[in-house]
């Protein structure tokens, strides 16, 4: 089982947003791409194990549909029109999920938003 994160980002994140948070996760950390899946990975620098992979990001156009997704209360400040940002980690891993909330959490207060995680 995976260590799921989504940021929801107010304003788009572009690749100075994304970078900047790829940074923030780890500035240490061995980058590495999968254009065709659109895929963007984080490895340990020693042993080299997958710590992060974080997906393209996607607007959401439908009013709710993040709430509905993700269970969220209407209550929320969830944007709409919303930019979705899902990143995942290795579940059995702790440093993997300390990764991919520092990555999160980077990247929404740089465009703003709110983050999502799976536990």
């Amino acid at each position: 089982m995976t260590f799921d994160a989504v940021a929801l980002c107010r304003a788009e994140p572009d690749a100075a947003a994304m970078l900047g948070a790829l940074i923030a996760a780890g500035s240490e950390l061995k980058m590495d791409t999968i254009e065709a899946a659109g895929l963007v990975q984080l490895f340990d620098p020693g042993d080299g194990r997958l710590l992060l992979s974080v997906e393209t990001a996607r607007l959401v156009r439908v009013p709710g549909e993040a709430q509905r997704l993700l269970g969220l209360a209407p209550a929320d400040d969830v944007p709409e029109p919303v930019w979705w940002v899902e990143s995942r980690a290795p579940g059995a891993d702790p440093q993997a999920a300390e990764v991919a909330r520092r990555f999160t959490a980077a990247l929404v207060e740089i465009t703003g938003g709110l983050t999502w995680m799976s536990r």
